[in-house]
């Protein structure tokens, strides 16, 4: 059973598993069944599910996390004191069932002596280490009950943003849940997938009750819509609203569909969003008013690329140089592309005073 987000299916033998400079992670075994009872029998380990575990409970908890590693190639897996071995809790990576998407998730549960030490980010960071540059995973998430106000501040320390929420059954009880997410940081340029505008389409599909209530048009930006291109697997929406203006009934409406709104990032006439876990690619979607120059650098730079092949093709090479040039750094990615863009937009008919605005916006780290 594969996994979706470029995430990895199947059990990675003979990997070494994450570690942090307090901690070393390792699979649990029969003889670890009273260290794990002693977290899952702990009130106060165990607040959050409302309950704690029986002795049956506990080992069909080691064979559910025995069973992940043999399909999946991870699970919980104890987290150890490097100093003494004395296991500190429960950190990992585990297969996440979402409204019916696949994801990977991470997780972390700590025994009642160890809390508040900071194993849980350290090992929560290990772990998101892990599932980026060694199982090539694109994007990880993390379902926490909303009082769980500890496990918030963790997955925000870990870079994660707040995504939407749902309910999840856990036994026999339905318990709300907040979804956070993050993404892998490194910069991988692939050959053009065909699968790209299909994914555009799952994404307009899914914005059509919006659409239909308030009007406007949604546009696949970026290089994943100018076909041949290279391009960073992600895919670039803007919806244009038919006029100028921002309502908190529109905002509403978009958190149906799983986008939670960011801000402008500072960029009037663009609102930001997160990724909505309803959809299982990764993309970036945007609310542009029509008149804003960052919609008219998105259209103008796809329609130039699209109608000039041979400067796509450039633009393709400068963007595979630079990713191996800076393959964990997509701040300098973005900044080395910036004079190149530049250029394509004046070519495209943008006046040069906007044009350079755009390329210093595009040598700003992102938000």
């Amino acid at each position: 059973m594969g996994l979706h987000n470029g995430t990895s299916g199947g059990k990675t033998a003979g990997t070494e598993l994450p570690e942090s400079p307090r901690l070393r992670l390792r699979e649990m075994t029969e003889a670890d069944l009273p260290v794990l009872a002693d977290m899952l029998q702990d009130p106060e380990v165990m607040y959050a599910w409302e309950r704690t575990f029986s002795d049956s409970e506990v080992r069909g908890w080691l064979e559910r996390n025995q069973a992940r590693y043999r399909q999946y190639g991870y699970g919980y897996w104890l987290a150890c004191r490097r100093e003494d071995g004395e296991v500190v809790g429960q950190i990992g990576l585990l297969p996440e069932e979402i409204e019916g998407r696949m994801h990977v998730g991470i997780g972390w549960m700590l025994r009642r002596k160890f809390m508040k030490m900071g194993f849980a980010s350290e090992g929560g960071r290990a772990c998101l280490e892990y599932a980026f540059r060694r199982l090539r995973v694109g994007r990880v998430v993390a379902d926490i009950r909303p009082g769980n106000r500890t496990s918030r501040r963790v997955a925000e320390r870990l870079g994660m943003l707040l995504c939407g929420e749902y309910d999840k059954t856990v036994g026999d009880v339905v318990m709300p849940h907040l979804l956070y997410y993050c993404r892998s940081p490194l910069v991988e340029v692939e050959n053009y997938d065909p699968d790209w505008p299909q994914q555009f389409e799952q994404l307009r599909l899914l914005l059509t009750p919006v659409l239909q209530r308030f009007g406007g048009r949604l546009e696949h930006v970026g290089s994943t819509a100018v076909p041949g291109l290279a391009a960073k697997p992600v895919i670039d929406a803007d919806y244009i609203l038919p006029e100028s203006g921002w309502s908190s009934e529109l905002a509403a409406a978009l958190r149906v569909c799983g986008f939670f709104h960011r801000g402008d990032g500072g960029l009037p006439g663009r609102e930001m969003f997160t990724e909505s876990m309803q959809l299982d690619f990764r993309h970036n979607f945007y609310v542009c008013m029509p008149d804003g120059v960052h919609l008219r650098n998105h259209l103008l730079l796809r329609d130039y690329l699209r109608n000039h092949p041979e400067e796509a093709a450039c633009y393709g090479a400068c963007k595979r140089r630079l990713a191996g040039l800076f393959p964990e750094n997509v701040d300098a990615y973005c900044a080395g592309k910036s004079e190149l863009l530049e250029q394509m937009l004046i070519a495209a008919g943008m006046d040069p005073t906007p044009a350079a605005m755009i390329r210093r916006l595009n040598e700003m780290p992102a938000v």
